[in-house]
């Protein structure tokens, strides 16, 4: 019984697409029906650019640029680099509280930690951490805190978003 009433819903449904969707009507508008119509013919404004002269010399505040992080695996472990930047010298660049969270049926269980690393008297740095308890096809995300002082302390705070870990 079943298979024969898939059988007519689905010659009526052909039958419908073969046939058009009828009593369908398109309206289109007359252009001067429209308020504004954007011409074809005209060109877009050009606009001039000016260089901005000393942007990067005695900078009276901190700015971080990037924290990016990074994910990849092998045989022995997930790899995680995290790199950051900050404009002109800092004294002090790094990354801190990394933590690397697992999705769980509850929401995300925290499942390593790191402290991260920090550099003195440069503008970009980086680190890398391996945990080799990944679990193939297991849902992750990693969060972490970059910083500088560059002239002024500032930091950001970071996080992947979900990802599935295949390697």
């Amino acid at each position: 019984m079943r298979k024969a009433v898939r059988m007519m819903l689905s010659l009526v449904l052909s039958a419908t697409l073969l046939a058009g969707a009828p009593g369908l009507t398109l309206l289109a508008a007359e252009t001067s029906d429209l308020e504004s119509v954007e011409s074809t013919e005209s060109s877009p404004e050009m606009l001039k650019a000016e260089i901005m002269s000393d942007t990067d010399s005695n900078m009276p505040y901190t700015m971080l640029y990037n924290c990016i992080i990074s994910v990849s695996g092998d045989d022995e472990a997930m790899h995680i680099d995290i790199t950051t930047n900050a404009s002109g010298m800092a004294s002090v660049i790094g990354v801190k509280d990394v933590k690397i969270m697992k999705k769980v049926w509850y929401g995300w269980s925290t499942v390593a930690v790191s402290d991260g690393g920090e550099s003195q008297n440069r503008s970009i740095m980086g680190i890398s951490i391996p945990y080799a308890n990944a679990v193939k096809d297991a849902t992750y995300r990693i969060t972490c805190v970059h910083y500088a002082d560059v002239n002024g302390y500032t930091e950001g705070e970071n996080d992947t978003g979900a990802f599935v870990y295949t390697y």
